[in-house]
C-alpha cells in the first residue's frame, strides 16, 4: 500500500511511537511517505538513519513569526486568492487557519486520493486533512495523544475541531480516556476506535530485578523536562525520602524547558549530588538506565496550560522489562499501570502521595515485587505490542469501504 503519515514535526526524539509504526509499516513492505509541519534539528534515533527515513520526509516548514506568516500568505494570495481566502476563513475553521498549516500544506494533500491511507499524529493534523478535503476515497486517521484534546482545544476552543468530526476521517483516540474526551468533544461514536501506542518486545526483553536494599537504590525517571511530567514532584519526594533515611538517588533523562529550574530546585533541597541529569541518551543507553535501575517512576500530572499525558512509551518500555513501577493516577496511565497489581499508582502533583508510594514499594516483599514484574510484562505483552497494533493497523488501511 501506499501510506502517507501527517505529523507535526520530525524526527522528533520524544515521538518514538510514531516512528514504531512508520518502522513497522516500512518493514511489512509498504511505500512510505511522510508528510511533516516543520523539521527537528538535533540528536535523531538510530531508526531514522539506519532506514533512511529522511529520504521519506517533505517538510512543509510552516513559519512561526506573524512576520513571516504574513509575508506567506500574501504569496499564496497573488497566486490564486479565491482558494487563499477559503482556506483563511476564520468563521468556519477558526482560529486554527491563522497557523497558515491549511494554506501550505494544500499542495501536498490537494489530491488525498491518491494514497491508500493517510495516518495523521494529533488532532491537529486530522483537522488539517478534513479542512482541504471533507471526503476522499482513501482510508484516513487520526490519533489523538493527549494535549491535543486539552492545551490545544483551551487555546482554540472547544468546537475547534467540528470540520474533522464531521468528515470521514476515523478516530483514533489512543486510550479509554481519550475516546471518551473526543466523544463528548462531538466526535461521531461509530468512527471512534480506540488504538494504543506499543512497543517491540524484542527490543525490551524482560531483565532480572534491581535489588531495592543494600546499598543505594537507583531511581529512574524518562521524560522531557516539562511541566507535565511532573519532575519537580519527583525531586521533592527524593529529598523526602533521603530525609527518612532511604539511600536514593534519581536519575533524570531528557532535555526540555525546565533544565534550570530543576538543577536550582535540587540544590535548593539539599539534593543536588542526589540527582544526576543525563539529558537525551540514545535508545541503547536508556535501556541500560532502565536494566540498573530499582524503580522506574513517572509523577505526571497535568500542567498550568492544560497539557496531559496519554499513555507514556517510557512507561510501556518499563513495563515490558518487567521493572517496578510507581507512577500517577493521570491521562492514560492507569490503563496500563493497575495498582497493585503490576505497579502502584500516587495522586498526581502531590509530594506526600509519590514519597509514600515510592515508600511502599522499597518495603514492599520479594514475592510480592516478582508477581509485580511478572504481571507488567504480560501486560505490555498482551495489549501493547507494537508488532501486533501495526498489523491491526493495516489491516484498518486495506479495508476499502
Amino acid at each position: 500500500m501506499k501510506i502517507l503519515f501527517v505529523v507535526s514535526s520530525f524526527p522528533a526524539l520524544s515521538e518514538t511511537f510514531i516512528l514504531n509504526q512508520i518502522t513497522g509499516f516500512l518493514d511489512a513492505g509498504h511505500d512510505v511517505t511522510i508528510l511533516a509541519m516543520s523539521k527537528v534539528d538535533g540528536k535523531v534515533h538510530p531508526d531514522v538513519t539506519s532506514y533512511n527515513i529522511m529520504e521519506k520526509v517533505v517538510f512543509v516548514n510552516v513559519p512561526k513569526s506573524w512576520g513571516q506568516k504574513f509575508v506567506r500568505a500574501t504569496q499564496h494570495f497573488f497566486k490564486n486568492p479565491t482558494r487563499t481566502l477559503q482556506l483563511l476563513n476564520y468563521w468556519r475553521y477558526g482560529k486554527f487557519v491563522f497557523s497558515l498549516r491549511p494554506l501550505l500544506a494544500e499542495k501536498y494533500l490537494r489530491d488525498q486520493s491518491k494514497y491508500d491511507a493517510i495516518i495523521a499524529h494529533y488532532g491537529s493534523n486530522g483537522l488539517l486533512l478534513s479542512i482541504l478535503e471533507a471526503a476522499s476515497t482513501t482510508n484516513r486517521f487520526v490519533f489523538f495523544h493527549g494535549n491535543d484534546l486539552t492545551g490545544f482545544v483551551t487555546r482554540f476552543g472547544s468546537a475547534i475541531y467540528q470540520p474533522l468530526f464531521k468528515s470521514d476521517i476515523k478516530i483514533l483516540p489512543i486510550s479509554r480516556l481519550h475516546a471518551k474526551r473526543v466523544k463528548e468533544l462531538g466526535a461521531v461514536k461509530s468512527r471512534v476506535y480506540i488504538h494504543h501506542m506499543g512497543v517491540d518486545l524484542k527490543k525490551f526483553p524482560p531483565v532480572p530485578l534491581s535489588p531495592c536494599g543494600g546499598g543505594t537504590v537507583q531511581l529512574l525517571l524518562v521524560g522531557r523536562l516539562t511541566e507535565k511530567k511532573g519532575i519537580d514532584i519527583a525531586i521533592s519526594s527524593v529529598a523526602n525520602l533521603r530525609a527518612k533515611g532511604y539511600p536514593v538517588e534519581l536519575t533524570i533523562i531528557g532535555d526540555g524547558d525546565k533544565k534550570q529550574v530543576l538543577h536550582a530546585q535540587a540544590e535548593a533541597l539539599g539534593v543536588k549530588e542526589q540527582i544526576h541529569f543525563i539529558g537525551w541518551l540514545t535508545q541503547t543507553k536508556v535501556d541500560q538506565f532502565i536494566q540498573k535501575a530499582s524503580i522506574i517512576i513517572q509523577p505526571s500530572r497535568v500542567a498550568e496550560n492544560g497539557d496531559s499525558e496519554g499513555i507514556p512509551v517510557s512507561l510501556m518500555e518499563a513495563l515490558a522489562k518487567g521493572k517496578l513501577v510507581v507512577a500517577t493516577y493521570h491521562g492514560g496511565i492507569p490503563e496500563i499501570v493497575e495498582h497493585g497489581y503490576n505497579g502502584l499508582l500516587a495522586v498526581e502533583n502531590d509530594v506526600m502521595a509519590l514519597t509514600t508510594s515510592i515508600e511502599s514499594m522499597l518495603g514492599m516483599a520479594e514475592v510480592k515485587r516478582q508477581y509485580m514484574s511478572r504481571n507488567a510484562v504480560q501486560k505490555v505483552a498482551d495489549t501493547f505490542n507494537v508488532v501486533t497494533l501495526n498489523k491491526e493497523l493495516m489491516d484498518m488501511c486495506a479495508i476499502k469501504e
